[in-house]
């Protein structure tokens, strides 16, 4: 997987590339100092995202460019939670960049499926018929009012939150709090976050 991310380095204007997944972050990555792992942790969730709206909405993302003041970033998916993210100086080909980066997803995909073992075995407390009913009714409410604060991706925010919550502890009503901490957090507004709690509270 490095040799590949390799190949991609060596092209003019690369400054790093990185197969970055939704659930396990950075998976194999050549990136240079000044790119900060928080930063990418930020990019790479953000793009994953990208291409699941694009397949909510029927859309199968080949390639997405985004040209910012100081990098160019081109994501290419590789299954539905990672992503080939190649980071660019501003102006560099992104034409160039993406073919050569389109030739080599395809052996990535091959050695991710491969290598692949991602299956997590989670020792949950046991979570009784009427919690399990009240946590999917809350659940469904709780998205509602992330929607009323971020709009249509609030069904993605809500999955990727919901599955590191429930990696973290067993789904049970008494963790609800931890749940809408996260969630507040990804609305990056205080002032609509503090909306989002105040909605929340009112179902708890």
């Amino acid at each position: 997987m490095r040799k590949l991310l390799q190949e991609i380095s060596v092209i003019p204007g690369v400054t790093g590339s990185c197969i970055f997944d939704k659930k396990e972050g950075p998976l194999c990555k050549l990136m240079q100092q000044e790119f900060s792992e928080e930063d990418l942790e930020t990019v790479g969730i953000h793009l994953v995202r990208l291409v699941q709206m694009g397949g909510m909405a029927g859309l199968s993302i080949r390639s997405s460019h985004f040209r910012f003041d100081r990098y160019t970033l081109i994501g290419i998916p590789l299954d539905d939670d990672s992503i080939l993210v190649t980071i660019c100086d501003a102006q560099a080909n992104c034409s160039l960049v993406s073919t050569t980066a389109s030739m080599l997803a395809q052996d990535m995909r091959s050695d991710l499926q491969n290598s692949q073992s991602l299956d997590i075995s989670l020792d949950q407390e046991e979570t009784s018929e009427e919690d399990e009913t009240f946590l999917h009714q809350l659940y469904d409410e709780i998205e509602q009012a992330l929607a009323a604060a971020m709009g249509p991706v609030a069904a993605l925010v809500m999955n990727d939150c919901l599955e590191q919550w429930r990696q973290n502890g067993p789904a049970i009503p008494g963790r609800i709090s931890e749940l809408i901490t996260t969630l507040a957090m990804e609305i990056g507004n205080t002032e609509l976050a503090d909306e989002f709690r105040q909605r929340v509270e009112k179902l708890l």
